[in-house]
């Protein structure tokens, strides 16, 4: 078991010499900049360390709810805030879908995939929920802004198709596709780069863990194809979920834009 003392802490914050030094030097004016995002991060990891104490001390079903909600709300703040949607329209669809599938398919890993016994006990749920949430953060933003950028850029299709006679939702699947694409594409870019730095550092924690090798490797397989799931499932309820906000009555997009 490792101990921690003041002497570990200035060690480690002794890392900072070197680059601290040669930004002195050559970039003094990124030196206030660089000062300060240190210690927002050391704040946000003491809040953070904190907060899972309490979370593994406790092990309580709903504070890891509340965990997951915490989590949720705060990627719908920076969803919104990275689409330039109003909160309005995109903060209540972000935070009802990304709970939703993050919990469903988070609980449906641990019980039927991973045989979990306690899939609610903070050691599994947090980590599993963690990873979903990430995931689900890094691709669906991205997506959801090319869904509704799509339509505000070049909403003649959509309107063509609405008055000849179809569907909202055949109207919309052309601008659904170019979401899809834009969140699977590089998603499955992405996954070669994971097996080759993400899987290490998982079989690691694994392994140190007491799990044998080939089941390291199987939960790091189910991990990737939950997490593709999850974003994709996510993605479909957002924006089935904001769509009486975004568009009016009559069929074209709301004023949804917040000013540039």
């Amino acid at each position: 078991m490792i101990t921690i003392s003041y002497l570990n802490v200035l060690l480690a914050l002794l890392l900072l010499a070197v680059p601290g030094y040669m930004l002195f030097a050559y970039d003094r004016k990124s030196v206030g900049k660089g000062a300060v995002s240190v210690a927002r991060m050391l704040v946000q990891l003491c809040a953070m360390g904190g907060l899972l104490w309490l979370l593994y001390r406790y092990d309580s079903v709903w504070l890891n709810l509340a965990w997951l909600l915490l989590l949720v709300v705060a990627a719908a703040f920076l969803m919104v805030s990275r689409t330039r949607l109003r909160s309005v329209v995109l903060f209540l669809p972000a935070c009802v879908a990304m709970f939703v599938s993050v919990l469903t398919v988070s609980a449906y890993v641990l019980y039927g995939v991973l045989g979990v016994s306690s899939p609610w006990s903070a050691r599994w749920f947090v980590p599993v929920t963690g990873v979903f949430m990430a995931h689900v953060v890094t691709t669906n933003i991205h997506a959801v802004r090319t869904y509704f950028d799509s339509l505000r850029q070049d909403s003649q299709p959509y309107l063509t198709l609405l008055g000849n006679g179809a569907g909202r939702l055949q109207a919309l699947t052309p601008y659904f596709s170019r979401a899809l694409k834009s969140l699977t594409v590089p998603m499955f870019a992405n996954l070669s780069v994971m097996g080759l730095f993400v899987m290490p550092m998982l079989l690691s924690g694994l392994l140190l863990g007491g799990v044998s090798p080939v089941s390291s490797v199987f939960v790091f397989v189910a991990m990737i194809l939950a997490s593709c799931m999850v974003s994709v499932l996510s993605l479909i309820l957002t924006l089935w979920l904001s769509d009486r906000r975004a568009f009016t009555r009559q069929g074209p997009l709301a004023d949804i834009f917040t000013a540039a």
